[in-house]
């Protein structure tokens, strides 16, 4: 290890790490799930760190990226590393080089929102003004108005939501917590979907068995978590199928908003599920179940799913009722 190393990892020496493999001196959040340690886990099948090892063994030097998620805070690190065969007085090693790709990482997403997010919403705010200015008499103004208005909200919340996003891996982000009544939560988030295309020919329920819950929270940062658990909800729902949401109070100091769909998650996404970069929708997308375990932490709660063939996929969000803060 040199210096780099070193201070990547927090250690003051080398001696506490003699013997260990990569994820247990990183402090990977899988390292400890089976006795055999890094590299013998279900969730090291995907981890790019063992595989760039292990291929480096029958090809030579080989470099991948990878995601790891680490220490008791679950600190998120996109790397990049290069795995090597040495061999040294007959012994057979692997070097192993890792780099911090981070802010390679985050330009990339925010390439792909300015420049493709936010240009094409632009491009159907554009289009449809100009179809109001060209033919004010031929179209359906009140039809018009309500698109322009799904538009302009959609490139603030875009915006809004990185700038929070920004702020929180920052720890900078300021919370303005207030009283709310969960019903009334439940419904304005239904109501904030109606003409969206993203809902478009899918259905979103409150369950009726639902608790009405007076509860203290930051309802910017609640709503924007909600908001990602539904559009992950939406985007796993066929066509006509439904997306059910609802609240339930734990004991008397705890509360939990659920978004259920109907299918299973692959195991391989389950395993990856909260990481920085990872997505199932393409490269340079993510930070959706990410950014809605990260905000979570402000409120002083948690992420979590089960998922399963016969009961569908579904997130809690866990809060308590007065958070400390």
């Amino acid at each position: 290890m040199n210096k780099g190393a070193l201070d990547f990892t927090g250690l003051n020496d080398l001696a506490s790490i003699l013997g260990k493999r990569p994820g247990e001196m990183l402090g990977c959040i899988h390292q400890a799930e089976e006795s055999g340690g890094c590299g013998t886990s279900e969730s090291c099948t995907y981890c790019g760190a063992v595989n760039v090892v292990l291929k480096s063994k029958k090809v030579g030097p080989s470099v991948t990226d990878c995601r790891l998620t680490c220490g008791p805070e679950h600190k998120s690190f996109d790397l990049r590393i290069w795995a090597s065969p040495l061999e040294f007085e007959g012994l057979k090693f692997t070097a192993i080089t890792i780099q911090d790709i981070k802010d390679e990482k985050r330009r990339e997403v925010y390439e792909r929102l300015f420049f493709h997010d936010i240009l094409n919403t632009l491009n159907g705010l554009t289009a449809s003004l100009q179809l109001l200015k060209d033919f004010p008499d031929e179209i359906d103004m009140q039809q018009y108005l309500e698109k322009i208005d799904y538009f302009a909200n959609n490139i603030f919340d875009e915006v809004e939501f990185h700038r929070m996003l920004t702020a929180a891996e920052e720890k900078t982000l300021n919370l303005n917590i207030k009283e709310y009544n969960s019903e009334q939560f439940l419904k304005e988030m239904v109501n904030g979907y109606v003409n969206q295309p993203i809902a478009s020919s899918k259905t979103i329920l409150i369950d009726n068995k639902s608790d009405i819950v007076c509860f203290r929270t930051d309802k910017t940062v609640l709503r924007r978590i909600f908001r990602n658990m539904i559009n992950n909800a939406l985007e796993a729902t066929k066509e006509r199928g439904k997306v059910f949401i609802g609240c339930k109070k734990i004991g008397e100091t705890k509360i939990t908003f659920w978004v259920r769909n109907e299918g299973e998650m692959p195991l391989e996404t389950q395993l990856q599920i909260f990481q920085r970069s990872f997505s199932t929708k393409g490269k340079n997308r993510g930070l959706g179940t990410y950014s809605m375990k990260l905000l979570s932490s402000f409120l002083d709660g948690d992420i979590e799913f089960n998922t399963s063939q016969e009961k569908g996929t579904e997130f809690f969000a866990i809060f308590p009722i007065n958070p400390l803060k």
